[in-house]
């Protein structure tokens, strides 16, 4: 039951889009595969799901948001499940896996043996897809029905869902499908009319109505929160019996994640896959990447405001003939506010972006935008290593001069 039925009176009847839904069917299997209540092997660790479904929560409106809508371009947001979630409705919909290796540097480009597994993940995307896409064309009327109740739909235990008979319940019939809170498909069995809730539960008994609930006067007093007394004389009450049918949508795309595995979540988030690439990592908080960012670089001497940023921009102004740096020179203030534009536009503006390990620094995360200009930071993003030039043969005993 929905606590908005004292304002919406029907249920939803427009098509389900994948769009529309997608997001909440990914959270929801992720969820479910961390508590271990999904009934499917995702093969993909809880530390990975629970990665996927975190939040930025110190991603302050200040930070400058991506000027591109373009799913290929930038560092992914937290949380990163909606980046996913986009980029998998992308491919569903263009028949194709997208890439964000256009200009990148051949020096950059990924392992040879991802062609035939992306060819794989392909068929696999376009069968399971195409089956998802059918499913929810199939489907009728969507509810939102709050817990404990949703939980007890999905495990079995309540099998009648009790609604006021307005608007569009009254059109609904045995034969069809229900989607309940954007991830869970159940097929009526039947409807039957009550001129009550409290005949209604004591026809079909609490048991099935509101598993839990221990006496009907109880019971009464639950609907009594969506529904007026007068409401629901003037309309009577309808028992809507439901069952689960043999194929879910949540099903179809735990098969889609399985199969595409870390790999190709990965790849779907961006990331590159090369010698030294790091299983299962996934892309820092873009808050963390900007604060270790704007650490002070000597915070024991007073006076001094240089941030590691801007220090380290210090070191490459001279390295680049085409001024792609900028100038870096002014006050402390000036050049902090000039480091933070350029770390802005890499990470809006990257389209190769990789967890792995590189000497000496051992495991970092890097972005580079298609000219090769980029940034490294430490794994987890606490760290701010430095920016980087463009990859050129012979580079170190150039000095990245160019």
């Amino acid at each position: 039951m929905d606590r908005n039925e004292v304002k919406a009176s029907s249920p939803g009847v427009s098509a389900v889009q994948l769009n529309d839904c997608l997001e909440d069917l990914l959270n929801f299997v992720l969820q479910s595969s961390i508590n271990g209540t999904l009934d499917f092997n995702l093969a993909l660790s809880a530390d990975f799901c629970s990665g996927l479904l975190k939040h930025d929560d110190h991603h302050h409106h200040n930070i400058t948001s991506p000027t591109s809508n373009d799913i290929s371009e930038g560092v992914p947001p937290y949380p990163l499940y909606k980046r996913f979630a986009s980029a998998l409705q992308q491919w569903i919909i263009s028949g194709s896996f997208f890439s964000t290796s256009e200009n990148v540097p051949e020096l950059l480009c990924e392992d040879e043996s991802l062609k035939e597994i992306k060819y794989k993940w392909n068929e696999l995307v376009s069968q399971k897809g195409s089956e998802l896409v059918y499913m929810l064309k199939s489907i009728k009327f969507e509810l939102h029905v709050q817990e404990p109740y949703f939980s007890q739909l999905k495990d079995g235990m309540k099998t009648v869902e009790g609604r006021c008979a307005v608007g569009n319940y009254n059109r609904i019939q045995s034969g069809d499908l229900i989607f309940f809170n954007k991830c869970l498909m159940l097929e009526v069995q039947d409807v039957r009319y009550y001129s009550s809730f409290v005949e209604m539960l004591e026809a079909e008994t609490l048991e099935t109505v509101l598993p839990g609930v221990p006496t009907i006067e109880e019971g009464e007093q639950i609907y009594r929160k969506f529904y007026t007394k007068e409401k629901e004389q003037s309309n009577g009450v309808l028992a809507i019996c439901v069952g689960r049918p043999a194929t879910q949508p949540h099903i179809v795309l735990s098969d889609i994640l399985s199969g595409l595995g870390y790999r190709g979540i990965q790849s779907l988030l961006g990331l590159k896959h090369t010698v030294g690439t790091i299983p299962e990592a996934l892309p820092p908080p873009i808050s963390t990447l900007y604060s270790s960012f704007a650490l002070p670089h000597k915070s024991n001497i007073k006076g001094c405001t240089l941030t590691e940023g801007a220090r380290a921009l210090t070191k490459h102004v001279n390295r680049c003939s085409s001024n792609y740096w900028g100038k870096v020179e002014g006050s402390d203030s000036t050049k902090n506010q000039l480091a933070i534009e350029v770390i802005t536009r890499i990470i809006d503006q990257c389209r190769w972006l990789n967890v792995h390990n590189v000497q000496p620094h051992g495991a970092v995360f890097e972005i580079r935008i298609p000219q090769g200009y980029g940034a490294r930071w430490s794994v987890d993003g606490t760290k701010f290593i430095g920016f980087l030039e463009l990859y050129m043969e012979n580079g170190h005993s150039k000095k990245w001069r160019h």
